[in-house]
């Protein structure tokens, strides 16, 4: 009888201090987080794939959701269709930045498309603010991290 107590004890405090080294990976965990510019989160839908598997896609419609303008933003803007395709906007400062919360998976993917396009030097200057959003603050994070 006196193991079986001994043994419950064991157990209860082992499943504590996993529950505790939980609850601490969890408190330092910080989502990635960036103030995005109006005319930002048009360049950065640009960036998000057409295609991929179910996962990919299911966080693609998020952050289009995210990234894309409300009807007020629009009219604060005063966005409009560009002959050829395309937006632009009147005044894209009349809309106060935006502040967008990224998974690993949603950042991997504006990674990846703006790696990408550094790879194949097909990088444009609209890409410039995003470049050292998502791909300089990666490698100083990296470097601190060291």
């Amino acid at each position: 009888m006196l193991m079986f107590k001994r043994k419950q004890i064991l157990f209860a405090l082992i499943l504590v201090f996993v529950l505790l080294l939980s609850a601490i990976s969890f408190a330092v965990y910080e989502p990635f987080k960036i103030e995005f510019t109006l005319f930002e989160r048009f360049v950065a839908l640009g960036l998000l794939p057409t295609e991929g598997n179910y996962l990919t896609l299911k966080i693609v419609r998020e952050l289009q959701m995210e990234l894309a303008p409300t009807e007020e933003e629009a009219k604060l803007a005063e966005l409009f269709e560009v002959e050829g395709g395309g937006t632009d906007a009147e005044n894209w400062d009349a809309v106060a930045p935006k502040e967008i919360i990224f998974g690993d998976i949603a950042k991997g993917i504006i990674v990846a498309a703006l790696e990408k396009l550094d790879k194949e030097e097909k990088l444009l200057q609209q890409h410039f603010t995003l470049y050292e959003k998502f791909i300089l603050e990666k490698s100083k994070e990296s470097k601190e991290g060291e």
